[in-house]
């Protein structure tokens, strides 16, 4: 049960993730989650972009699922980011996902733009990783 909420959470990212990069340029890091209740949420940090760095979104996100753990309960909870990876630095996608039980993924998804509105994705690469979201709970 836990393996689906993870994929469903991925996929919602994914398709939110990927609908950003068809209207142009790139995104603030965003998150969503799936609650107790089976309500899935979807969340950004009120940040200024022109001011504040990725990582200033991400924390801001990791805090609010912690509270909104503590407030809800989250079975699921997993934010991306528009960054990049491997050696030539190509752009892409990466998310990190966990499950309340305290399994953490990161998953990265080369891309390359062919023109403004279409997206070429490369295979996706997973690994699994320490959590941050529920760490404390685990």
């Amino acid at each position: 049960m836990l393996q689906r909420h993870l994929q469903d959470t991925y996929q919602y990212l994914f398709d939110s993730a990927h609908t950003a990069l068809k209207q142009g340029g790139s995104f603030a890091p965003f998150g969503a989650g799936i609650r107790k209740t089976g309500e899935q949420i979807h969340t950004n940090v009120d940040l200024p972009i022109d001011r504040s760095a990725p990582q200033d979104h991400i924390s801001g996100l990791i805090a609010g699922f912690r509270l909104d753990e503590k407030e809800n309960g989250l079975i699921a909870a997993g934010l991306v980011f528009d960054g990049r990876s491997g050696a030539d630095n190509a752009a892409a996608l990466c998310f990190h996902l966990e499950v309340a039980n305290g399994q953490a993924v990161e998953v990265i998804v080369p891309y390359a733009r062919r023109a403004p509105d279409e997206i070429a994705f490369d295979d996706p690469q997973l690994s699994e990783v320490q959590p941050e979201i529920f760490a404390e709970l685990s």
